[in-house]
């Protein structure tokens, strides 16, 4: 029963996150079967490729998951299942936008994560998205700063999609913008380190990070 719960919890925190996606996608205003239609084809790609794609800290970060709920007793094909939702996080919105922008999925995907290693908010999302403060307040700051650092990256690639560009060299894109922007990522890194360095790490430091890295990433 304590493994049967634990899988229920589990599914729920990863649930929310997608939920939240097709909500900000427009999900919630067309019928089920047209935002199926819509972002199948892509979570589907991103799907077979999640593998290759994801980086160390988010692939342990769902291994953990699937190790403690097999650990509790939940069949092993049950648990993985339940991590696999945490592995596809973002999905919905990367297939958004490559449907918008007529980019490959995979290629946005590479992109995002790259985007995420560089800066370190790869680290502040996976942080803020398992945090569960006992302050309701706290609570509902966590949550939407875990949507934030997904969603300030989206919309960076998004005004990457608009260059010409785009499709021949998105990485070289990142690239450039990387190296003009050498100082200020630093600085946010400094900060990103000092933070991974706290135990524990506390929403409001999370806050700053993601205002933060709004500047950054605007500039």
């Amino acid at each position: 029963e304590t493994a049967r719960i634990a899988l229920f919890q589990q599914a729920a925190l990863a649930l929310r996150s997608h939920m939240a996606d097709l909500l900000r996608a427009g999900g919630a205003m067309v019928q089920p079967s047209a935002a199926i239609a819509e972002f199948d084809a892509g979570v589907a790609e991103l799907d077979a490729h999640v593998n290759e794609l994801l980086q160390d800290e988010t692939r342990d970060h769902a291994h953990r998951i699937m190790l403690e709920l097999t650990e509790m007793g939940a069949p092993e094909r049950i648990a993985r299942i339940v991590a696999r939702l945490f592995e596809m996080d973002g999905a919905i919105g990367l297939a958004g936008l490559a449907r918008k922008s007529g980019l490959g999925p995979t290629m946005l995907a590479r992109a995002f994560v790259d985007l995420g290693a560089r800066l370190g908010l790869d680290w502040a999302q996976s942080t803020a998205a398992v945090m569960s403060p006992s302050d309701p307040w706290e609570r509902l700051l966590v949550a939407g700063l875990a949507r934030d650092f997904q969603q300030m990256r989206l919309d960076f690639l998004r005004a990457l999609a608009r260059r010409k560009q785009a499709k021949e060299n998105l990485p070289g894109l990142i690239d450039a913008w990387t190296e003009g922007q050498a100082t200020p990522i630093r600085q946010f890194r400094a900060m990103i380190s000092r933070a991974q360095a706290a135990a524990p790490v506390a929403p409001a430091m999370l806050a700053q990070i993601a205002s933060q890295a709004r500047s950054v990433l605007k500039r």
